[in-house]
């Protein structure tokens, strides 16, 4: 398996002189697994226009039926429970599998659901088809990541890794713009067409040449390399690198014991599992969940479609404004930026809702829940929205790195259900202002956590991640 290259990474001195557009195919392929995230987003949103529609359908109509109130729950959150079901085996079936067929069968299952969805007679139909989205989501979010870490070099892998939160937020625009003024039948086979262009644009990508290293196939990891890199470039100490980790992570074969028992897969897994929880549980889809009373309590008149279209377009311009930034500084650095300010605009949203609760006339500080959400969404888009991803597939060692991803995604899903569950039960009880002041001391306690505990890997290759994790 050896070559008698330079054993050192290709990304930890300069670079042989590359040909233009050396770098496309990245891109290309990035945007490719990304379409996986944009279908993720679209599944996640369908429920806010289609079950308000189905809400008040008339059964007399051919086009739709009722749906209750308990049977609207259960469409709403049989998404988790198959994303849960597939987070934590998506890495394995990607390492015996490969990457690409694994994504290539994702597509699949979100038009298995749009497919359901569009021929759906009652709720049942509608429930079987949000599981299947689920499983296509939790595992997208698990095996899109991978693929992304292990194509790109390190001197754009932060910029290529931001592509999954753009389009997923993008995802969640798309159905919110269309859903405004589409049946949910209509917007359902609108967005049954994007897991066709998924599937069928991923087709011609490559495997990634780490598997392709790991089942022995040493031509097509070289193929690919240049591929990625472009003819100019220098791919063989690369590729001594790559079969170096697989080599090594094959003679330490991983258990989720190992997991915990070694160092650097301890670090690894506490930073990841850590920040994919702090995502969710700052609190975004709470604020996105309120975003119309936040509106109302501005005086604002806008409709409830409206005020979602506003809020998902800020997260859309962020997170493309992120992948620009994203290499720019350090990824803790975003990472805590990220959770000062949502701390920041959390704690004002919550002290505006709380002297209105007391009765307090607050009429013209009605700027301050809209602007508030907006700059909320902005701190989530430059740091917790993309920054996650990208830990994913950079930290985590190959031999546990389906484990890892697994255990983050599935961390990741429940802390979301955790928060859509009791945000509307705290609401209801104690007030909106109490949610509000929850998350943001969350957020003081990411900040603290991030600061001391998750490494730094930007402009790392992943070899030399690796042995910072064992210091």
């Amino acid at each position: 398996m050896d070559r008698d290259v330079d054993t050192e990474s290709p990304m930890l001195h300069p670079e042989l002189p590359r040909a233009p557009g050396q770098k496309l195919k990245q891109y290309l392929a990035t945007i490719s697994v990304s379409l996986g995230a944009l279908c993720a987003g679209t599944c996640l949103a369908w429920t806010s226009p289609a079950l308000d529609q189905l809400s008040i359908a008339n059964n007399s109509t051919s086009e739709s039926f009722y749906v209750s109130d308990s049977e609207g729950a259960a469409v709403g959150g049989t998404i988790a429970i198959g994303a849960l079901i597939s987070a934590i085996p998506a890495g394995f079936l990607a390492d015996k599998f490969g990457r690409k067929k694994l994504i290539f069968i994702l597509s699949l299952m979100f038009l298995i659901n749009w497919l359901l969805i569009i021929f759906a007679q009652n709720a049942i139909t509608l429930i079987i088809g949000r599981v299947f989205a689920g499983i296509g989501t939790g595992a997208i979010c698990v095996v899109g990541p991978i693929y992304i870490g292990e194509i790109a070099e390190s001197s754009i892998r932060g910029i290529l890794g931001a592509f999954i939160n753009m389009f997923l937020c993008t995802g969640i625009l798309v159905t919110c713009v269309f859903g405004s003024f589409t049946t949910w039948r209509v917007l359902s086979m609108i967005l049954a067409g994007i897991p066709v262009l998924f599937g069928g644009s991923f087709l011609f990508m490559p495997e990634t040449p780490a598997y392709l290293v790991k089942v022995n196939n040493l031509e097509g990891a070289e193929k690919t390399l240049v591929g990625f890199r472009g003819s100019n470039y220098d791919i063989h100490a690369e590729l001594k690198n790559i079969q170096k980790e697989i080599e090594t992570s094959q003679q330490n074969s991983a258990t989720i014991k190992d997991v915990f028992t070694s160092k650097a897969n301890r670090r690894a897994f506490v930073s990841v599992v850590a920040v994919l929880g702090f995502q969710q549980l700052c609190g975004v889809n709470a604020v996105v969940f309120y975003t119309v009373p936040i509106f109302k309590a501005a005086g604002s008149s806008l409709s409830p479609s409206l005020a979602g279209i506003i809020i998902a377009l800020v997260q859309v311009a962020s997170s493309f404004a992120s992948i620009f930034i994203i290499e720019k500084a350090n990824r803790k650095f975003y990472l805590m930026f990220s959770s000062v300010g949502m701390l920041l605009f959390l704690t004002a949203l919550g002290m505006y809702f709380h002297l209105k609760r007391l009765n307090v006339d607050i009429s013209h500080l009605g700027f301050i829940p809209i602007g508030s959400a907006v700059m909320f969404m902005i701190s989530f888009s430059v740091g917790y929205g993309p920054v996650p991803w990208l830990l994913m597939g950079e930290l985590f060692a190959p031999e546990i790195r389906g484990i890892g991803n697994g255990f983050a995604i599935a961390t990741n899903w429940s802390c979301a259900f955790l928060v859509t569950y009791f945000f509307p039960i705290i609401n209801s009880s104690l007030g909106a202002h109490v949610a509000f002041y929850i998350c943001a001391g969350i957020m003081a306690v990411a900040t603290i956590y991030v600061g001391f505990i998750v490494p730094e890997t930007r402009g790392t290759s992943l070899l030399e991640i690796q042995r910072r994790l064992n210091n």
